[in-house]
Protein backbone atom coordinates (compact mmCIF):
# COMPACT_ATOMS: atom_id res chain seq x y z
CA UNK A 1 0.00 0.00 0.00
CA UNK A 2 3.07 2.23 -0.03
CA UNK A 3 2.32 3.18 -3.66
CA UNK A 4 -1.29 4.13 -2.86
CA UNK A 5 -0.77 7.76 -1.76
CA UNK A 6 1.86 8.37 -4.44
CA UNK A 7 -0.42 6.95 -7.16
CA UNK A 8 -3.28 9.10 -5.89
CA UNK A 9 -1.07 12.20 -5.92
CA UNK A 10 0.14 11.49 -9.48
CA UNK A 11 -3.43 10.89 -10.67
CA UNK A 12 -4.61 14.14 -9.08
CA UNK A 13 -1.74 16.08 -10.67
CA UNK A 14 -2.46 14.62 -14.10
CA UNK A 15 -6.18 15.33 -13.79
CA UNK A 16 -5.61 18.93 -12.70
CA UNK A 17 -3.21 19.49 -15.60
CA UNK A 18 -5.71 18.09 -18.07
CA UNK A 19 -8.49 20.26 -16.68
CA UNK A 20 -6.30 23.34 -16.76
CA UNK A 21 -5.72 22.80 -20.47
CA UNK A 22 -9.36 21.96 -21.18
CA UNK A 23 -8.46 18.61 -22.72
CA UNK A 24 -9.85 16.17 -20.18
CA UNK A 25 -11.53 13.84 -22.67
CA UNK A 26 -13.25 16.65 -24.58
CA UNK A 27 -12.72 17.16 -28.26
CA UNK A 28 -12.66 20.54 -29.95
CA UNK A 29 -15.81 20.52 -32.14
CA UNK A 30 -14.55 23.30 -34.43
CA UNK A 31 -11.26 21.48 -35.04
CA UNK A 32 -13.15 18.24 -35.73
CA UNK A 33 -15.46 20.08 -38.13
CA UNK A 34 -12.54 21.72 -39.97
CA UNK A 35 -10.85 18.33 -40.33
CA UNK A 36 -14.04 16.62 -41.57
CA UNK A 37 -14.93 19.37 -44.04
CA UNK A 38 -11.33 19.63 -45.21
CA UNK A 39 -11.33 15.88 -45.92
CA UNK A 40 -14.65 16.14 -47.79
CA UNK A 41 -13.36 19.08 -49.86
CA UNK A 42 -10.20 17.09 -50.65
CA UNK A 43 -12.34 14.11 -51.76
CA UNK A 44 -14.38 16.45 -53.99
CA UNK A 45 -11.21 17.86 -55.58
CA UNK A 46 -9.82 14.37 -56.25
CA UNK A 47 -13.10 13.34 -57.90
CA UNK A 48 -13.30 16.59 -59.92
CA UNK A 49 -9.78 16.25 -61.32
CA UNK A 50 -10.38 12.53 -62.01
CA UNK A 51 -13.61 13.33 -63.90
CA UNK A 52 -15.65 11.25 -61.42
CA UNK A 53 -19.18 12.70 -61.22
CA UNK A 54 -20.31 10.03 -58.75
CA UNK A 55 -17.41 10.84 -56.43
CA UNK A 56 -18.22 14.55 -56.65
CA UNK A 57 -21.88 13.93 -55.81
CA UNK A 58 -20.96 11.68 -52.86
CA UNK A 59 -19.86 14.78 -50.92
CA UNK A 60 -23.50 15.99 -50.99
CA UNK A 61 -26.56 14.80 -49.05
CA UNK A 62 -29.22 12.74 -50.81
CA UNK A 63 -31.53 15.78 -50.70
CA UNK A 64 -28.88 18.35 -51.66
CA UNK A 65 -29.81 21.60 -53.35
CA UNK A 66 -27.35 23.46 -55.58
CA UNK A 67 -27.98 26.79 -57.24
CA UNK A 68 -25.82 26.57 -60.39
CA UNK A 69 -23.86 29.68 -61.28
CA UNK A 70 -25.16 31.69 -64.23
CA UNK A 71 -28.05 29.28 -64.90
CA UNK A 72 -31.73 29.20 -64.11
CA UNK A 73 -33.27 26.80 -61.66
CA UNK A 74 -31.87 24.42 -59.10
CA UNK A 75 -30.16 21.05 -59.07
CA UNK A 76 -32.04 18.95 -56.50
CA UNK A 77 -30.85 15.69 -55.01
CA UNK A 78 -27.65 13.71 -55.27
CA UNK A 79 -28.75 11.75 -58.36
CA UNK A 80 -29.62 14.92 -60.31
CA UNK A 81 -26.36 16.50 -59.13
CA UNK A 82 -24.38 13.51 -60.39
CA UNK A 83 -26.05 13.80 -63.82
CA UNK A 84 -25.41 17.57 -63.86
CA UNK A 85 -21.73 17.05 -62.99
CA UNK A 86 -21.39 14.31 -65.63
CA UNK A 87 -22.67 16.74 -68.30
CA UNK A 88 -20.23 19.39 -67.08
CA UNK A 89 -17.35 16.92 -67.11
CA UNK A 90 -18.28 15.98 -70.68
CA UNK A 91 -17.30 19.42 -71.95
CA UNK A 92 -14.61 20.51 -69.49
CA UNK A 93 -11.53 18.89 -68.04
CA UNK A 94 -10.48 20.07 -64.61
CA UNK A 95 -6.70 20.01 -64.45
CA UNK A 96 -6.26 21.54 -61.00
CA UNK A 97 -8.54 22.68 -58.20
CA UNK A 98 -8.07 24.44 -54.89
CA UNK A 99 -10.73 25.08 -52.27
CA UNK A 100 -9.93 27.46 -49.40
CA UNK A 101 -12.24 27.78 -46.42
CA UNK A 102 -12.46 31.42 -45.30
CA UNK A 103 -15.16 31.12 -42.62
CA UNK A 104 -16.72 28.11 -40.95
CA UNK A 105 -19.31 28.00 -38.17
CA UNK A 106 -21.19 25.11 -36.62
CA UNK A 107 -24.47 24.85 -34.76
CA UNK A 108 -25.33 21.30 -33.77
CA UNK A 109 -25.60 19.11 -36.86
CA UNK A 110 -25.49 22.06 -39.28
CA UNK A 111 -22.56 24.19 -40.35
CA UNK A 112 -21.96 26.85 -42.95
CA UNK A 113 -18.78 27.44 -44.87
CA UNK A 114 -17.74 30.39 -47.01
CA UNK A 115 -14.68 30.13 -49.15
CA UNK A 116 -12.86 30.63 -52.40
CA UNK A 117 -11.91 28.31 -55.21
CA UNK A 118 -9.41 28.28 -58.02
CA UNK A 119 -9.86 25.96 -60.98
CA UNK A 120 -7.67 25.29 -63.99
CA UNK A 121 -9.98 24.03 -66.74
CA UNK A 122 -9.58 22.99 -70.34
CA UNK A 123 -12.30 22.80 -72.95
CA UNK A 124 -11.52 20.38 -75.76
CA UNK A 125 -8.03 21.02 -77.11
CA UNK A 126 -8.09 24.66 -76.04
CA UNK A 127 -5.55 26.30 -73.79
CA UNK A 128 -6.02 25.75 -70.05
CA UNK A 129 -7.78 28.64 -68.34
CA UNK A 130 -7.77 29.62 -64.67
CA UNK A 131 -11.10 30.61 -63.14
CA UNK A 132 -11.73 31.69 -59.59
CA UNK A 133 -14.80 32.09 -57.47
CA UNK A 134 -16.43 32.11 -54.08
CA UNK A 135 -19.02 29.85 -52.54
CA UNK A 136 -21.36 29.42 -49.63
CA UNK A 137 -22.12 25.88 -48.49
CA UNK A 138 -24.42 24.53 -45.79
CA UNK A 139 -23.17 21.25 -44.33
CA UNK A 140 -25.22 18.68 -42.41
CA UNK A 141 -23.90 15.88 -40.23
CA UNK A 142 -25.68 12.65 -41.11
CA UNK A 143 -26.72 9.81 -38.84
CA UNK A 144 -23.46 8.10 -39.84
CA UNK A 145 -21.52 11.06 -38.40
CA UNK A 146 -20.24 12.24 -41.81
CA UNK A 147 -20.55 15.85 -42.87
CA UNK A 148 -22.01 16.37 -46.35
CA UNK A 149 -23.09 19.45 -48.26
CA UNK A 150 -26.84 20.06 -47.95
CA UNK A 151 -26.93 23.27 -50.03
CA UNK A 152 -24.38 25.17 -52.10
CA UNK A 153 -24.22 28.46 -53.94
CA UNK A 154 -21.09 28.87 -56.11
CA UNK A 155 -20.33 32.38 -57.37
CA UNK A 156 -17.74 32.71 -60.16
CA UNK A 157 -15.52 35.78 -60.17
CA UNK A 158 -15.71 37.94 -63.31
CA UNK A 159 -13.35 36.79 -66.03
CA UNK A 160 -10.34 39.07 -66.59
Amino acid sequence: MANGPRALLVAAALASGACAHGSFGRADPEAELRTAIGAANDAFIRALVAGDARGMAAVFTEDALVIPAMQRGFVSGRAELEAYDARRLGSLRYLEATITTVQLEVSGDLAWEAGTNRLVVQQGNGAPMTVTGRYLAVWRRGKDGRWRIRAELPVPDPLP
